[in-house]
């Protein structure tokens, strides 16, 4: 609904514009539909833009001549005013910031800011939205070249881009920390009952981005001091490349296409379970809640899955294609042994897992390392004893329980390594966490959710600002008597 005056405007406007197309029997002046789309954009964004700038101008008019007062109580003097740039989705205007200083306790103030409710922000929140909102799917410099097209008149440079990016993305974690903080009472409309799910499906698994350091160049040996700039006298530095693993894991019901997802860095590792027992909450989780964590057998995964769902009935299933990989390891080692090729062997050990005769392969490998110390059979050996109850695949799919954790592993491509693994990009490892978290919105479709808070709270700043407008002088009232 828009204001009264607005919808006056409107009708004027819209009134004015029919009458002129009528006139245009042949027409000569808007001849195909697309002409008239493209001329009716460009007028109400000049429209829009004018008007804003009217705004500003007026509130400028407005807060020099109220008058201001200090905090202590005297009148304020109105000195040079600076002008900023204010870009919104329809362009930039220009505000003349006043500056009042008090003489008594030599205090500066910004009494325009309480007219416009902001203080000197130069990007309003929808482009602020539009510009994270790309440059968390693509490069920043296809994003500012992307927001330029759909947002003609909003011109912003690569870097702000990234540095609006990692704000929002250090604001985006501590929105999905509190969320899940609050657990089912964050997902539901108030008033609608919580749905207990009577089974959950775990999966988790890592993957590898690239990210980059700075490191001092030192000289030959590496016990001299850094290596030194020849004029300012600065440490040399240089890129060093490396490999580091996002923990990535999502929960669903069985046969539901709605996950929720989690992402972290490396170092967040304890973080990346505790989310998952959030997350189913959200889902439903209780303790009667079966819960089935699909994963591969790494030594860390499984126990800290079995204590993250330790009071409910938990079944650890492993991976199957994982399974799959390791059974392919052992029959190469085997190879030499046994004489059967590695592929062949591998399948008939897969066979016979399915059917719950994990422990004769577990003692087939444990057999054949203590003949020739291969070192290969020593660790698939103890990667399927701490897995051997977890590998009867045949009883799993008569269940209709998942066999691999597929969607986890599609998860690292189209949650995480769609920006994060672009040709060229190298990720600072403190800055990592930024951008998942703004992945991790978009995966769980919380993204909404998350800008609404920010304007939310940009309104109740705007609050505060306009509360310390000086309030208008009331008419001095005659005397008693007087007329």
């Amino acid at each position: 609904m828009f204001l009264p005056e607005f919808e006056s405007i409107k009708s004027t406007v819209v009134s004015r514009f029919g009458r002129w197309v009528a006139e245009d029997v042949e027409g000569l002046e808007l001849p195909d539909l697309q002409t008239a789309e493209e001329q009716v954009a460009g007028f109400v964004r000049e429209l829009g833009l004018a008007m804003l700038q009217r705004f500003v101008n007026a509130r400028y008019w407005q807060a020099t001549a109220a008058r201001p007062r200090c905090s202590c109580g005297h009148p304020a003097s109105l000195h040079r005013s600076t002008p900023w740039i204010r870009q919104g989705p329809l362009g930039q205007v220009t505000v003349r910031d006043v500056y009042a200083y008090c003489r008594r306790c030599r205090r500066g103030s910004r009494p325009l800011h309480a007219w416009l409710g902001t203080d000197r922000e130069p990007w309003s929140l929808s482009v602020q939205e539009a510009a994270v909102d790309l440059a968390s799917d693509e490069s920043g410099q296809q994003a500012v070249k992307k927001l330029a097209r759909h947002h003609p008149g909003v011109q912003m440079g690569r870097t702000t881009a990234l540095r609006l990016l990692h704000e929002h993305g250090a604001k985006a974690r501590q929105f999905i920390n509190a969320k899940l903080a609050r657990g089912p009472a964050s997902a539901l409309p108030e008033g609608q009952p919580r749905t207990v799910a009577p089974e959950l499906e775990v999966e988790f698994d890592g993957g590898m981005i690239p990210v980059a350091t700075l490191e001092p160049v030192v000289a030959a040996g590496g016990e001299s001091p850094p290596v030194l700039t020849p004029i300012r006298k600065l440490p040399k530095r240089h890129k060093v490349c490396r490999w580091e693993e996002v923990k990535a894991g999502l929960v669903q019901q069985p046969g539901a296409s709605d996950r929720l997802y989690s992402v972290r860095p490396t170092g967040a590792l304890v973080e990346a379970f505790d989310d998952l027992l959030r997350l189913a909450h959200l889902k439903g989780w209780t303790e009667q809640t079966q819960v089935r964590g699909l994963a591969d057998g790494a030594r860390h995964i499984r126990p800290r899955l079995e204590e993250v769902f330790r009071s409910c009935d938990f079944r650890f299933i492993l991976d199957r294609p994982h399974c799959k990989e390791h059974l392919s390891t052992a029959g190469e080692a085997l190879q030499a042994v046994t004489g059967l090729p590695a592929q062949v062997w591998a399948r008939q050990a897969l066979a016979r897992m399915e059917v719950g005769q994990a422990d004769e392969v577990v003692a087939e490998l444990k057999a054949a390392h203590a003949a020739t110390s291969n070192e290969a059979l020593r660790l698939e050996a103890a990667y399927f004893e701490r897995n051997r109850d977890a590998v009867a695949y045949a009883e799993y799919r008569q269940w209709g329980w998942s066999t691999a954790s597929s969607e986890i592993e599609s998860a690292h491509t189209h949650v995480v390594q769609v920006r994060l693994k672009i040709p060229g990009a190298w990720w600072r490892p403190d800055k990592v966490d930024d951008l998942l978290a703004l992945r991790m919105l978009k995966a769980n479709r919380w993204w909404d959710e998350y800008w609404a808070l920010q304007r939310s709270a940009w309104s109740a700043r705007a609050a505060t600002f306009i509360a310390s407008r000086p309030q208008e002088a009331e008419p001095q009232r005659p005397a008693q008597g007087v007329l």
